[in-house]
C-alpha cells in the first residue's frame, strides 16, 4: 500500500494532470447530450446516429495525424481543445439536429488530436514502466469519469436554462488551454523527441496492428467501449418511458457507474503490476459483459446493482489498455505514440457500432435484447481472451505477464 502511495506522488505532477482535464472535458462533451437527445423527438436510429456521428469523424480524421503525434504532441491538444470550444458554443445557441450533427462531426476531429497526444504525453513523461502504469491508470479516471459524469452535468443544468452546460464548459476548457500554453513543456513530446520521432516515422499502424497482443488489446477496448455507448444511448429514452425518469433523474442515474468506474480505473494500475494486466483486463471485460446482460432490465433495484458492476468492469478495462499499449509500442515499435491514435480509432469504433447497432437492434427487439447481443459479444471476447492468453509470456513481468 505504502509503495503504491509512494509511485501515486511520483507521477503527481503538471502532465498527469493536464492530460487528466484534457481527457476528462473530451469525454464530458461526448456524453453531456445523451439524456438531451431524446428531446429532439427523433427516431431511436436517428438518435444511435447523432450520438455516433463524433465518432466516425475522429476515427476518419485520426490516421492523417499519426505524422504529428510524435513530433507536435503540445499543439495538437491545444488545436484540440480550440476546436472544442468552438464546437460547445454551437451547442449552446442551437437546437437543430443538423446543427447539431455538424458539431458532433468536429468535436470528433478535435478528439483525434487531443486524446491522443495526451498519451502520448504521457508516454513521454513517464518511461519506467510501473511509473507509466499508475499515471496512465490515473489519466484514464478522466475518461471515466468524463463518461459517466457528463449525462449528469449535461442533464441537470439543461434543466436549469438550456446553454449552461455548454458554456460552462467552454468556460472549462478554456481554462485548460490557458493550463496546456504555460504549464505543458513543448520538450515532453515536442522538440526532445525530434530525433526519436524519425525513427518512429517508419512504423505503421498496419505493422502494428499485425501483431497479436496489440490486435487483441485493441478489439477489447472496442467491445467495450460498443457495449457502454449502447447502452448509454439506449438509457435515457428507456428510463424515461418504463420508470418515468425526468432527464436530471437519468442523469442523475448514471453516478451508479461513474463511481465505481472512477475507483477501479485508478486502481487498475497497482493491480495491473501486482496480478498482471492481462488478468486485469480480462476480468474487466467478463464483469462489464456480463452485468450488461443480466436482466430483468424493469426492476429498478437489479438495474442499480448491474449499473455498479459493469462500470467496475468498464473501470478495469479503461485503465489496464493504455498502459499495455504503451509498453508494447516501447518494446516493439520504438516507443511511438501512433499506437495511441490506434487506441483512439478502437474506442471510437466502439462508439460507432454500440449507438448504431444497439439503437437499431433496441428498436427491433426491446432494450432487454439489445442489452443482451450486446453483453454476450463482450463476455464472450472475455473468454476468448482470456484463452488465447492462458500460454502467452507477454512481453514484461508484471505488467504483462498472462
Amino acid at each position: 500500500m505504502r509503495e503504491n502511495l509512494s509511485l501515486a506522488k511520483r507521477v503527481a505532477g503538471v502532465p498527469l494532470c493536464v492530460v487528466w482535464m484534457c481527457l476528462f472535458c473530451d469525454y464530458v462533451l461526448m456524453t453531456m447530450a445523451i439524456p438531451i437527445f431524446p428531446l429532439l423527438h427523433t427516431s431511436d436510429f436517428m438518435t444511435g446516429l447523432l450520438f455516433a456521428a463524433k465518432a466516425i469523424c475522429q476515427i476518419c480524421c485520426s490516421p492523417l495525424l499519426s505524422g504529428l503525434i510524435d513530433r507536435h504532441g503540445k499543439a495538437m491538444i491545444m488545436l484540440g481543445l480550440a476546436l472544442e470550444i468552438s464546437t460547445l458554443l454551437m451547442f449552446s445557441v442551437t437546437f437543430s439536429y443538423d446543427v447539431w450533427m455538424l458539431a458532433r462531426g468536429l468535436s470528433g476531429v478535435a478528439s483525434a488530436a487531443l486524446v491522443s497526444a495526451g498519451f502520448a504525453q504521457l508516454q513521454r513523461a513517464f518511461p519506467e514502466q510501473e511509473e507509466r502504469a499508475m499515471a496512465m491508470g490515473l489519466a484514464t479516471t478522466g475518461i471515466i469519469a468524463g463518461v459517466c459524469l457528463g449525462p449528469v452535468f449535461g442533464g441537470t443544468l439543461y434543466e436549469l436554462r438550456p446553454c449552461l452546460p455548454f458554456a460552462l464548459l467552454a468556460l472549462l476548457e478554456a481554462a485548460v488551454l490557458a493550463a496546456v500554453w504555460f504549464g505543458l513543456p513543448h520538450s515532453s513530446v515536442g522538440a526532445a523527441v525530434e530525433a526519436e520521432a524519425g525513427k518512429t516515422d517508419g512504423t505503421t499502424m498496419v505493422a502494428m496492428l499485425k501483431c497479436r497482443e496489440v490486435a487483441e488489446v485493441l478489439g477489447a477496448l472496442m467491445l467495450a467501449n460498443a457495449a457502454i455507448a449502447c447502452l448509454e444511448s439506449t438509457t435515457a429514452r428507456y428510463f424515461m418511458n418504463t420508470f418515468d425518469f425526468t432527464v436530471g433523474q437519468v442523469s442523475l442515474f448514471y453516478l451508479f457507474t461513474s463511481v465505481p468506474s472512477c475507483l477501479m480505473s485508478g486502481l487498475a494500475g497497482p493491480l495491473a503490476n501486482s496480478f498482471g494486466a492481462r488478468r486485469v483486463l480480462g476480468l474487466g471485460l467478463a464483469l462489464q459483459g456480463f452485468f450488461t446482460l443480466v436482466g430483468p432490465k424493469d426492476v429498478l433495484g437489479l438495474e442499480v446493482a448491474s449499473f455498479v458492476l459493469l462500470g467496475a468492469g468498464m473501470g478495469a478495462v479503461d485503465g489496464t489498455s493504455p498502459a499495455m499499449l504503451g509498453q508494447l509500442a516501447d518494446s516493439k515499435f520504438g516507443g511511438t505514440g501512433k499506437i495511441y491514435l490506434m487506441s483512439n480509432i478502437a474506442v471510437q469504433s466502439g462508439f460507432v457500432i454500440g449507438p448504431i447497432l444497439g439503437n437499431a437492434v433496441v428498436e427491433v427487439g426491446g432494450f432487454s435484447c439489445g442489452m443482451f447481443v450486446m453483453g454476450a459479444a463482450l463476455f464472450s471476447y472475455a473468454l476468448l481472451f482470456s484463452a488465447a492468453g492462458t500460454g502467452a509470456s507477454g512481453v514484461s513481468k508484471p505488467l504483462l505477464q498472462a
